[in-house]
């Protein structure tokens, strides 16, 4: 899918609490929507849905339901989701992305 990649950034930006399908669907929205290449708001959230109930569905999958009917999280089970937990995660001896 497309948008992959984009919701499970948002997600780790909500994480641990996770968001509503609505809100996931309109920072995609947001982010993918461009004046070269405008995006049709309901179609977004379609297929930002279709594919969080079928991650979701997955024993193994990147996201997983919070709950709260209607919201998603990430599944930190998953190898996918570690590893992007790990990305850009600041360690002690990098004080440059340290901010004061």
């Amino acid at each position: 899918m497309q948008y992959e990649r984009h919701i499970l950034l948002i997600l780790r930006e909500a994480y641990p609490h996770g968001m509503p399908v609505r809100r996931i669907a309109l920072n995609v929205y947001n982010i993918t929507n461009t004046l070269f290449d405008p995006q049709d708001r309901e179609k977004v959230h379609s297929a930002v849905a279709e594919w969080l109930r079928s991650e979701s569905q997955k024993s193994g999958g990147a996201v997983r339901r919070a709950d709260t009917r209607g919201w998603y999280r990430l599944n930190e089970r998953s190898m996918q989701v570690q590893q992007l937990l790990m990305e850009f995660s600041p360690h002690e001896d990098d004080d440059w992305m340290l901010w004061e």
